[in-house]
């Protein structure tokens, strides 16, 4: 979607593209066998990516949303779900950037930016999803340090990660004005991790649940202050909405040219299956919609980069480039016939990953929170 990208933009792509390459010859594997994607975490690593939104004074990339988006788009035509189990990494790393201020946290950011050690962003919890200033697991000050109680649900990547970023509430009953935000290691006593949900796809993620029970950490685990939590845990949603529907638009992408190949070639009543006009057509709506997608998502990431924030812009993006994913998907998975059921093409994962793709980062119906919010602004008075 750019051209005008720099060397340094250019060797980042590239390093995307081989990660990408080993995330799509495991994600097969990983989806049936129910493993996480070792080798994509081990390229990951080795890539030189981490760090990808931290400023370069810190030792960081400083990438801008446009390349960031393509980069997802890249990663959503290997696995969407797959590349949630690293990717979101950056936002975690990029808020430890910002918001910590102690020498532990300076060494601790060192440690992810090299790949030592992984993270992963814990907030929601079984009560608390959309509303995440409902948020119950509570942190207790003590004399030198703090103690957590309660649990957290729908944590991607839960068994693997050595430190959580995980946010919790300082002051109950204070809504947003309490909610702090900690890094917790994943061997830390008190720690227990639920086994992976069962669900319809995406179980490379190996999504769980995480129950914390007197939970001790030192002061300096506090990374991000009481008050300051909230505005933390969302300073990246407009990034991670576009980056969804990049990832949407690249599993389309992927559906499109799976179905062309297939109906070019499997033949019925003596012609290719595209040969008929209905087929045609039901493609040429899928291409639509996937040209469409990609417009309004990398508009929300040129937004975002010019102007610093893109919520309205973010909120279309992600709805319309989840349904035209899923929507779209159907229709290809459709174009197969039976066959389009069948794992030994990457149609039914891509279509689960759509799927789940609705509620991740705020489901449909929160972007269309943001959108109404928008459109009735200038009528205040009259509501």
């Amino acid at each position: 979607m750019s051209d005008d990208w720099t060397d340094e933009e250019r060797q980042l792509l590239d390093a995307n593209r081989k990660v990408a390459d080993v995330v799509a010859s495991v994600a097969a594997d990983c989806e049936a066998r129910r493993r996480p994607p070792t080798e994509a975490w081990e390229a990951y690593a080795a890539s030189g990516l981490k760090g990808l939104l931290v400023p370069k004074e810190k030792g960081g990339h400083a990438a801008r949303a446009t390349l960031v988006a393509m980069m997802a788009e890249v990663q959503g035509r290997a696995d969407p779900i797959g590349a949630l189990t690293f990717m979101p990494q950056e936002y975690c790393i990029a808020a430890i950037a910002r918001y910590g201020s102690d020498p532990w946290h300076d060494e601790m950011l060192r440690r992810l930016m090299a790949a030592e050690i992984s993270t992963g962003f814990v907030l929601t919890e079984p009560g608390a999803g959309s509303d995440a200033t409902a948020i119950a697991t509570h942190a207790a000050r003590t004399d030198d340090g703090w103690v957590l109680n309660g649990a957290k649900a729908w944590v991607a990547n839960a068994p693997h990660i050595d430190e959580y970023f995980l946010f919790a509430q300082t002051n109950p009953g204070s809504g947003a004005k309490g909610i702090a935000g900690f890094l917790v290691p994943r061997a830390r006593d008190g720690v227990s991790i639920g086994a992976p949900y069962e669900m319809l796809g995406g179980h490379v993620a190996s999504i769980a649940d995480l129950k914390l029970t007197d939970v001790r950490l030192e002061a300096e685990r506090l990374v991000v202050p009481p008050g300051e939590g909230l505005k933390a845990a969302l300073s990246a949603i407009d990034m991670a909405r576009i980056n969804v529907a990049a990832m949407c638009c690249g599993a389309l992408a992927v559906g499109l040219q799976t179905a062309l190949d297939y109906t070019t070639q499997r033949h019925a009543f003596g012609q290719p299956v595209a040969a008929f006009q209905g087929m045609q057509w039901q493609l040429a709506e899928v291409a639509t919609d996937l040209h469409a997608a990609r417009l309004v998502t990398f508009d929300a990431a040129r937004r975002l980069e010019t102007e610093g924030s893109a919520p309205v812009e973010a909120a279309h993006a992600k709805k319309f480039a989840t349904r035209a994913a899923m929507d779209g998907l159907d229709i290809c998975m459709g174009q197969m016939g039976s066959n389009g059921l069948k794992h030994d093409s990457p149609l039914p994962r891509l279509f689960a990953a759509a799927k789940i793709a609705k509620t991740l980062d705020g489901s449909t119906e929160i972007q269309n929170i943001v959108i109404s919010r928008s459109l009735l602004a200038p009528y205040r008075d009259r509501l």
